[in-house]
């Protein structure tokens, strides 16, 4: 049966899945919504992600609403045990990764690039400065290794990859974070890699 996924076209969320599918090489129906036509919002979207977001993967009777989630879940189904170590130790620095994605990633460059591209209104100062603290932070992680999590890639680094690529969106500067800018180009690398595509907004 092939996986279907629910995709938002400029959204970093969907992104991650669709790079982590492309990277494993796995088939799968992509399906588009216009999220500014509000197709995320139809009672039929709605019976399958409850909370009207993107992306959702759907992998015959089991549909996943959340991006990490599915990125794990990917991992453990379809992946090498690189992309999410089965030790505990492992696991947990990739979790903590993840946890970034959701926590400080999202205060940071990805609400700042809906206040500029989107117009939602947010707190631009206080994104700015979480970005400014979750970059010195990568910075100096990526200092002394060359992925996030361990010796090889995981799901650590597709989870931070989207929205760190399209960070300038969000008025945001990279430049002066140069190991940054070598794991996003290593992340480019990768066999089947699949770019992020830039808002036209």
């Amino acid at each position: 049966m092939i996986i279907t996924l629910y995709n938002g076209a400029v959204s970093g969320h969907a992104h991650r899945v669709r790079l982590f599918l492309a990277l494993l090489g796995l088939p799968y129906d992509r399906i588009t919504l216009d999220m500014k036509a509000g197709q995320h919002k139809t009672p039929a979207y709605l019976e399958l992600s409850p909370l009207g977001q993107v992306p959702t993967l759907v992998d015959g009777p089991t549909v996943i609403t959340d991006s990490t989630a599915a990125l794990v879940y990917l991992a453990i189904k379809y992946g090498d045990e690189h992309w999410l170590p089965r030790d505990a130790e492992g696991a947990a620095r990739v979790q903590r990764w993840l946890s970034t994605a959701s926590g400080e990633l999202y205060r940071g460059p990805v609400l700042a690039r809906a206040g500029k591209l989107f117009g939602r209104d947010i707190d631009m100062a206080r994104a700015e400065a979480e970005a400014e603290r979750l970059f010195a932070w990568m910075q100096a992680e990526l200092h002394t290794r060359t992925w996030l999590a361990g010796d090889k890639p995981t799901i650590a680094d597709i989870a931070m990859y989207s929205y760190m690529r399209v960070a300038d969106e969000g008025g945001l500067d990279l430049s002066p974070y140069p190991d940054i800018l070598r794991w996003l180009a290593d992340v480019e690398a990768l066999p089947g890699f699949e770019p992020m595509p830039r808002s036209s907004t």
